[in-house]
């Protein structure tokens, strides 16, 4: 193995050297005598343990903190409070979802009597992170540009349209209510 392999960008499958020169380390594996990497990143080598790693170029864990804003799909919405799985944190995609969490108090800068009047089940909002420091973010969709960004009927599962301020079913014609962000409909599945 050659000291050139310091620092240098290495993908999956890609043979390092041989256990005679170096043992595996993180992020490599041995088979049959030779060591690959089992991840994207850069080389790394000890010359005085003779191991060879290969540390990812992932940087840190994308995580909904305080002022993040997020998009998620409405899991349940009960009568005071909605369970949000969040499906993306300042644009980048989360795998597995987080759970966050939207109190009514916190879902429109005017009273609402019941989170029915805010968002469903299967809803998809745009919300922004108010508190981290409990194990589930809570959320707000009290401002601008937040709120349902794609909705769907409660009956039949139609997509909602909006028609002047009346939302309604594109299938059944049923009429609902929703807290809307400003550019409701315009959401096609990806990160904005």
């Amino acid at each position: 193995m050659n000291k050139k392999l310091d620092g240098q960008f290495v993908v999956p499958g890609e043979k390092l050297g041989v256990v005679e020169e170096f043992m595996p380390g993180p992020g490599t594996v041995e088979v049959e005598g030779n060591v690959y990497s089992t991840q994207t990143g850069r080389a790394s080598l000890d010359l005085n343990r003779h191991i060879v790693t290969v540390k990812t170029l992932a940087g840190p864990p994308v995580l909904p903190v305080e002022g993040s804003t997020v998009i998620g799909v409405v899991q349940n919405a009960q009568e005071k409070m909605a369970i949000v799985n969040i499906i993306t944190v300042d644009g980048k995609t989360l795998e597995p979802p987080f759970t966050g969490m939207l109190h009514i108090s916190s879902a429109s800068p005017k009273f609402e009597r019941a989170m029915s009047d805010v968002c469903k089940p299967v809803d998809i909002i745009r919300a922004k992170v108010i508190d981290d420091s409990q194990r589930i973010p809570k959320l707000t969709t009290a401002g601008h540009g937040l709120g349902v960004i794609k909705a769907y009927c409660s009956r039949c599962g139609g997509n909602l349209v909006l028609s002047g301020r009346i939302l309604r079913c594109d299938v059944c014609r049923n009429v609902e209510r929703r807290r809307l962000a400003d550019d409701f409909g315009t959401w096609t599945g990806g990160t904005n």
